[in-house]
């Protein structure tokens, strides 16, 4: 089994590869695809943010109630991987892709409130 710290740390990688790395261009097959009419390039961003507060907060012991801080981290992490393509010549800052960081943060807390996080349990039969 994987060590908190480790698992937050792979995660941080990878968020942060996906964000440098030259694997999704203006022209990109993903820049089409749409699901519920949401383009499934924002789509993606805000689904890879989602585990963010649940993973930190299991790094750094920290109870999921008091979530300030580790959400305002979040949302700083998710400006980083999107701003940093602003100095990319590969890639492109666009200010959607920051909301759709935005929101998946956003959404990753909500997931944690106390009776969402119960539901969600008991839907996913998360053990």
């Amino acid at each position: 089994m994987l060590k908190k710290d480790t698992l937050f740390w792979f995660y941080i990688s990878v968020v942060f590869l996906l964000s440098v790395l030259p694997i999704n261009g203006k022209n990109s097959d993903i820049n089409h695809i749409f699901v519920l009419r949401i383009r499934m390039d924002y789509l993606l961003h805000s689904l890879t943010l989602v585990p963010w507060l649940y993973l930190a907060s299991q790094k750094f012991n920290k109870p999921i109630q008091p979530i300030g801080i580790i959400m305002i981290t979040g949302l700083l992490f998710a400006a980083l991987c999107e701003g940093i393509q602003y100095f990319l010549p590969y890639r492109a800052f666009n200010i959607n892709d920051l909301a759709a960081n935005f929101l998946g943060v956003i959404l990753g807390a909500v997931a944690l409130i106390p009776g969402v996080h119960d539901t969600l349990t008991r839907v996913i039969k998360i053990k």
